[in-house]
C-alpha cells in the first residue's frame, strides 16, 4: 500500500503593482544594485516629493522584496531586534546574527553608496549572476 500526496499548485510570488519603488527598481534591474538604489531614491524624492530618509527606507524595502522574490529564506521579524537579525532558512532552521557577526561577514566586501547624494546608505555590491 502506498500513500499518495496530492500535488498542490504553487502560487507565484506577487509584487505590489502600486509600489513605485518596486516598479522603479524593476525597470533598472540590470544595473548595479547601488546605482539602481540611488536612482530609485532620487526618483522618489524628486518625482514623489518624499523626504530623503523616507525614500531611502522605501527603496531599501523594495530592493529587499525584489532580491528575495524567489527565495524561501526569510527574516524572522518577530524575533529580530536592534541587536540581532534572525533568518529562517528553507529547511526551517533559524540563524541568529548579531551586529558583530554581520560586521565580520562584511569584512573584505565592497560596500557601495546606495544613495549617491548623501553617501550615508551603504550596500553590499554583488557580482551580476
Amino acid at each position: 500500500m502506498s500513500n499518495v500526496v496530492p500535488i498542490r499548485p504553487a502560487a507565484a510570488p506577487q509584487l505590489d503593482p502600486h509600489n513605485v519603488a518596486v516598479g522603479r527598481l524593476w525597470q533598472h534591474r540590470e544595473r548595479p544594485r547601488a546605482e539602481a538604489l540611488s536612482d530609485c531614491i532620487g526618483h522618489l524624492c524628486q518625482t514623489h516629493d518624499m523626504p530623503e530618509h523616507a525614500a531611502e527606507n522605501a527603496a531599501i524595502q523594495a530592493l529587499a522584496e525584489l532580491d528575495t522574490l524567489n527565495m524561501r529564506d526569510t527574516i524572522d521579524i518577530a524575533t529580530t531586534t536592534s541587536h540581532a537579525v534572525v533568518l529562517t532558512n528553507a529547511a526551517g532552521q533559524r540563524i541568529a546574527l548579531t551586529a558583530r557577526d554581520l560586521r565580520e561577514l562584511l569584512k573584505g566586501h565592497d560596500l557601495q553608496a546606495g544613495n549617491a547624494g548623501s553617501g550615508r546608505l551603504l550596500l553590499l555590491e554583488r557580482p551580476a549572476h
